[in-house]
């Protein structure tokens, strides 16, 4: 339940009032800063909320203090709302001047995690604070104390999913940083450490939910699957929102490209090919339909880059892990397979000149003719003519 307040809510109006009198007047009057820390004792967390959220007010008159309250909200904060407005907007202020500070502050934060476990969306909300921070560190700041959270999260996904999915959703854009007109050193550098933290989330993801997958599928005991299944899922889930901050930050579908620059011709559709060689190999192991869905239609958004890579990636997919998953009987998977199969057709017909390249076209219209799909059977049976 989210904190709130109304109109006889007097106290919360009093701590208001501070707060607003601090930036001008607390350094002639040491008092505005004891209510402010008055107010951070209070009962209520609407009291409290309006001095934690907003504690760097007092960072011109009593920086030493502010520092020390601040502290103290993190490590004994008891409400959850609270604490990440502290984490996320007074104490985001100082992460490029204070940092070490800032990371002493979060450490404390991190560790308070199992606090609020048995609060229904609070440990979710807390994560998510701290795996945007992450972001903001690892990726923005180059710092090593956020690089070491990021590989302890990454191997408990099922504990630590909102973490971890945060982290990716904040570096939607940063993932393409580089791809820009005239990108700066410094956004390269961003996008490299994007690129490191992402390759760090999805290697032990897949292995987690390929060891898992393995176990749902042997003969052990109806706790143990229903444990599998949980990481599975966990896993699963992890992999699928990191796809689809590529999927939608590239612009797979142009409705939905913000965040982003895009992948908008041909030279930056080839280089990101390249750079992201290894996690859309990654991407490629993960057994959810709806993951290989995005990443199909990410590689269709590619094909300009390098058609005949993207074409072997595609059939691996299809005819490997994604036949192995039922990929075939889902109606969009056929939609999206005829869709790509007649633009290869339409603008890339030559590749088809060599016989494997063809074979495996062929292969690929089979494999979703055999189970019922009318536009593939009717593909399939016009090949000879639309390659001549």
């Amino acid at each position: 339940m989210s904190i709130s307040w109304g109109n006889l809510s007097v106290r919360v109006y009093a701590a208001e009032a501070w707060v607003n009198l601090a930036p001008r007047f607390a350094a002639a009057r040491p008092e505005i800063v004891d209510e402010i820390e008055r107010a951070l004792d209070d009962e209520e967390p609407a009291v409290r909320l309006q001095a934690a959220g907003n504690l760097q007010v007092i960072c011109e008159a009593a920086p030493d203090r502010m520092w020390e309250l601040g502290a103290r909200i993190a490590a004994r904060e008891r409400n959850d709302e609270v604490l990440v407005a502290y984490l996320s907007r007074s104490l985001r202020r100082f992460s490029h001047g204070e940092t070490e500070r800032c990371e002493s502050i979060l450490q404390i934060a991190k560790g308070r995690l199992g606090d609020f476990e048995d609060r229904e969306g609070a440990r979710d909300r807390l994560q998510e604070c701290l795996g945007s921070w992450a972001a903001q560190l690892q990726a923005g700041q180059g710092r090593t104390l956020a690089r070491e959270w990021l590989e302890e999260w990454s191997a408990d996904p099922a504990r630590f999913q909102y973490a971890l999915n945060a982290y990716s959703s904040c570096l939607r854009g940063t993932f393409f940083s580089r791809y820009g007109a005239e990108p700066e050193k410094e956004a390269e550098a961003m996008c490299d450490r994007a690129q490191e933290g992402l390759t760090m989330i999805l290697t032990p993801a897949l292995g987690i939910s390929a060891a898992s997958h393995a176990v749902l599928h042997s003969d052990v005991s109806d706790e143990d699957k229903r444990a599998a299944g949980k990481r599975y899922s966990a896993a699963e889930h992890v992999i699928h929102h990191a796809m689809n901050q590529l999927y939608f930050g590239a612009g797979a579908r142009a409705d939905d490209a913000e965040g982003g620059p895009g992948l908008n011709n041909v030279k930056v559709k080839a280089r990101f090919l390249t750079d992201y060689a290894e996690i859309l190999a990654l991407l490629s192991q993960s057994r959810e339909p709806a993951t290989l869905h995005h990443l199909i239609e990410l590689y269709e958004h590619l094909i300009p880059g390098d058609p005949i890579a993207v074409f072997t990636a595609f059939h691996a997919i299809l005819t490997g892990i994604g036949a192995e998953e039922g990929y075939q009987f889902e109606s969009l998977g056929s939609t999206a397979v005829v869709k790509i199969v007649k633009r290869y057709i339409a603008d890339h017909r030559g590749i088809f000149d060599d016989q494997v390249r063809r074979s495996k076209l062929v292969e690929i219209l089979q494999l979703f003719s055999e189970v019922g799909w009318t536009e593939a059977l009717r593909l399939l049976y016009d090949l000879p003519d639309l390659l001549r």
